[in-house]
């Protein structure tokens, strides 16, 4: 490492571009498959259970794919702060028809400003059946589940769509990444050592993603301390 750039092995170079590869390909096979669009607002068990599992372990190969990418190119200094917006200044409106897409987060930490932790969990029975002539609301949880209920996808259908203009559009993320390098915190959060053990990605797949975050920790304090 030479200044605020870092200088990666032929195997970590390779690693990235076959881990890229790899979650494009696995993308385009879950949406055309299981027939997947922005705007799917259901989807069976089974195909929620699957995007759950695939999203878990791709999400962080990609951040560590971006990260290393950002960091052989280097750090960016922040950008200068926003001017005020004059009050009574009205924001541009967007054509119809064209929704903002989904945006891949890339900071696995936070920001560090208060209130910037995600508030907690809350449990949703779904949809009630509400009978006319009847006080009494059952519980859907009552009921025994099965693969192919039909579910509420809409939160992961767009983590989906954000993996996939995360790769679609990478120099975008790279280059908000090179900006936070500069910063004096950490990026991403260490694994944990059961995330790749079992798929949807391969053993091997699973051994480069693991491999591509001991890189990545390696040299993030570097940046950090920089």
């Amino acid at each position: 490492m030479s200044g605020l750039h870092y200088t990666p092995p032929v195997e970590i170079r390779s690693a990235v571009w076959v881990m890229l590869n790899t979650l494009s390909l696995a993308v385009i096979s879950l949406r055309d498959r299981f027939g997947i669009a922005a705007c799917t607002p259901f989807l069976p068990r089974h195909v929620l259970t699957r995007l759950s599992r695939f999203l878990a372990q791709a999400e962080p190969a990609l951040r560590r794919c971006l990260y290393l990418s950002a960091a052989e190119l280097g750090a960016l200094p922040a950008p200068a702060p926003a001017r005020p917006v004059p009050a009574g200044t009205q924001p541009v409106n967007r054509p119809a028809g064209r929704a903002a897409a989904p945006m891949f987060r890339l900071f696995e930490t936070g920001t560090g400003r208060a209130g910037s932790t995600p508030p907690p969990k809350t449990f949703r029975t779904g949809p009630r059946i509400r009978f006319l002539d009847t006080n009494e609301i059952p519980d859907i949880r009552e009921y025994a589940s099965d693969p192919d209920d039909i579910l509420p996808a809409r939160t992961l259908v767009r983590r989906l769509f954000a993996l996939d203009h995360a790769l679609d559009h990478r120099d975008r993320y790279i280059r908000k990444l090179r900006r936070g390098l500069a910063a004096p915190r950490k990026i991403l959060k260490p694994l944990g050592r059961r995330l790749y053990r079992r798929g949807p990605l391969s053993p091997l797949q699973g051994d480069t993603a693991r491999t591509l975050d001991i890189e990545a920790q390696t040299i993030q304090p570097w940046f950090n301390s920089s």
